[in-house]
């Protein structure tokens, strides 16, 4: 069964938002506990935590994009940078 870009490009985009949210999250952390250097031990582990709950939207995004592109044939980078666009991200200076 051959698959719809636009349902791809609407499950990529949930995706990429989770990602965005995932990491927004630990930026707010981050900020809020400061230099690393000082974290206590308990910080240490807070900070391990919500980096481990990052990574998996993290890596459902990567893993759908790699089935996607291979799935519509579409170049996986040209299907990022799509999704990217979509999720309201701008350009990098080399995608000009």
């Amino acid at each position: 069964m051959e698959i719809e870009l636009s349902d791809a490009l609407d499950e990529l985009l949930e995706l990429q938002e989770a990602s965005d949210a995932a990491h927004a999250e630990l930026m707010q952390l981050q900020e809020q506990l400061g230099e690393s250097a000082q974290w206590t031990d308990e910080q240490h582990v807070t900070w391990r935590d919500a980096w481990e709950d990052a990574r998996e939207p993290w890596w459902l995004l990567d893993s759908a994009l790699d089935h996607y592109a291979e799935t519509t044939g579409l170049d996986r980078d040209e299907l990022a940078a799509m999704v990217q666009k979509a999720a309201g991200h701008a350009p990098t200076p080399d995608e000009d």
